[in-house]
């Protein structure tokens, strides 16, 4: 069933929000008098252009740093409503923010199997496609809702310097009766007009402009941190992982948005490279300011929230409770903190401490990105593999077999990968940095650079290179030689000679 709803469902909103995203709010503000701005434009620092919203996607991700078109008095600067309808606002009501609501009815069918009822807190960073992909994952709708809720509060707190109410109810449905007038698909909503449909929110996946320089104002107090090394050896930091250990790591991070794309190989070298962690009741795991660099995973235990707010000063305890994570192998409950620290350096936002013993699963952003980077490059790999002529009769899964198969090796500037001559059985393609190839049947040395290869031959039998090749500044290639190729895939020469 959790198969068969993430492949074939897709949203059908029912409501929209009131604001000035909508063409037709707009209007309406704008005939009672108001104007429309942002706090960017209404402070002169850009200018004023409503065509901005009308050429946004809505009810997709966007990035409006959390300043969206705002609701002025012609006479001042007041009420700066981001909603264009309310309950008894007198002011914002003179300038078109009226109390009438929208009535949307649908008659389910058959087709639908999911409700979902939440605040605008749960929309403000996750898309409607979003949520109900993470409920798609679930067989039981409170789980979902859980999920859902728990991402929500992560992405609040990774954006924000505050949370909105994050409130859900998920309604799974099965067998509905259709009643013998049921609406067709293409009049599936009444009462949802073209201009609400167009008008959805748009959903934010950036900081908002207190946020950024609440992050600026924490780095420029911390330490100057060296550049991460990005050319360490991964595989010193794997280890094996049980089939119980990888299910629980899989159920920690399948709702989450920054691992929804990841392919079943990076699935499993994150598992790999997730490390083990102990804590003892009243361990600090992270402290409010303090730049971060793991994702963290609740396998099992209770783990404090604590929040100081800005401009008080700290007395030890971490500030005031927000929320508990309590991670359970008995209820499959295995909650995730500190997602913001795999994309990119940023000062915690809260401080995590142990309330009980407990174990965590921890993931470092250098491991991380270097999971992602490898697969890319052999994704470019793939597409410069598929143009060699020798390569011509590999079916997809066999292409794929080989370039998995290749090694990545470094060379140091001036390295010498190759003479001319010199026997071999490797074929190199270069991912990174520049290649001199000199030969006695050319004149001057060229420069070779990424997706460009030498070797081609030594795929198809061992043989004497007819170039010699020296590495221009640290330098990477993926590598394989003709046993690898043989063993894999068979060979290649064969093959050629039967066509």
């Amino acid at each position: 069933k959790k198969v068969e709803r993430s492949k074939l469902l897709r949203p059908l909103p029912l409501s929209c929000d009131h604001t000035s995203y909508r063409s037709d709010e707009r209007d309406r503000v704008k005939s009672c008098g108001g104007r429309i701005l942002s706090l960017d434009q209404i402070e002169g620092l850009e200018p004023v252009d409503e065509s901005k919203w009308d050429s946004i996607t809505l009810g997709e991700t966007v990035d409006e740093s959390g300043d969206p078109p705002r609701v002025w008095s012609p006479h001042g600067e007041y009420p700066g409503t981001a909603f264009t309808r309310s309950l008894g606002d007198m002011i914002a009501e003179e300038l078109g923010v009226f109390a009438e609501p929208e009535l949307t009815s649908l008659e389910l069918k058959s087709e639908d199997k999911m409700i979902v009822v939440a605040s605008d807190g749960v929309f403000e960073f996750l898309t409607n496609q979003a949520v109900l992909d993470i409920c798609t994952k679930f067989d039981d709708p409170l789980a979902a809702c859980r999920a859902v809720v728990a991402e929500s509060y992560e992405l609040w707190l990774q954006y924000e310097l505050r949370t909105d109410d994050i409130t859900m109810i998920c309604i799974f449905l099965d067998d509905v009766e259709e009643s013998s007038n049921a609406s067709g698909p293409k009049d599936r909503a009444s009462g949802m007009s073209s201009n609400m449909i167009a008008g959805m929110r748009p959903v934010r996946n950036e900081m908002s402009k207190e946020k950024s320089r609440h992050v600026v104002k924490m780095k420029a107090a911390l330490p100057q941190l060296p550049d991460e090394n990005e050319d360490f050896d991964i595989s010193a930091l794997l280890t094996e992982k049980s089939p119980d250990d990888k299910a629980r790591i899989a159920e920690a991070i399948r709702a989450s948005v920054i691992f929804k794309d990841i392919s079943n190989q990076q699935r499993e070298l994150i598992f790999s490279a997730m490390e083990p962690l102990s804590v003892k009741r009243g361990d600090w795991v992270i402290r409010q300011g303090e730049m971060g660099d793991r994702f963290y995973i609740v396998d099992n235990g209770k783990f404090e929230v604590r929040i100081v707010p800005d401009g008080t000063d700290p007395d030890g305890s971490g500030g005031k409770l927000v929320h508990l994570y309590v991670g359970s192998r008995a209820t499959h409950a295995h909650p995730s903190f500190g997602e913001l620290a795999l994309m990119y350096s940023a000062p915690r936002a809260a401080s995590i401490i142990a309330q009980t013993d407990g174990q965590l699963w921890a993931l470092h952003r250098s491991v991380f990105k270097k999971i992602l980077a490898q697969q890319n490059i052999r994704k470019d790999a793939m597409k410069e593999l598929r143009k060699l002529d020798v390569l011509k009769s590999l079916v997809s899964n066999e292409l794929v077999t080989l370039v998995e198969s290749m090694e990545e090796v470094n060379f140091v500037d001036g390295a010498l990968i190759v003479s001319e001559g010199e026997v071999g059985e490797a074929f190199y393609l270069i991912v990174k940095g520049r290649c001199q190839l000199r030969s006695s049947t050319q004149g001057a040395p060229s420069v070779l650079h990424v997706n460009n290869y030498f070797g081609k031959n030594m795929l198809l039998m061992k043989g004497n290179y007819d170039a010699t090749i020296v590495a221009i500044g640290p330098t990477k290639c993926l590598k394989v030689t003709l046993p690898v190729v043989e063993m894999k895939i068979g060979s290649l020469l064969h093959r050629r000679n039967a066509a």
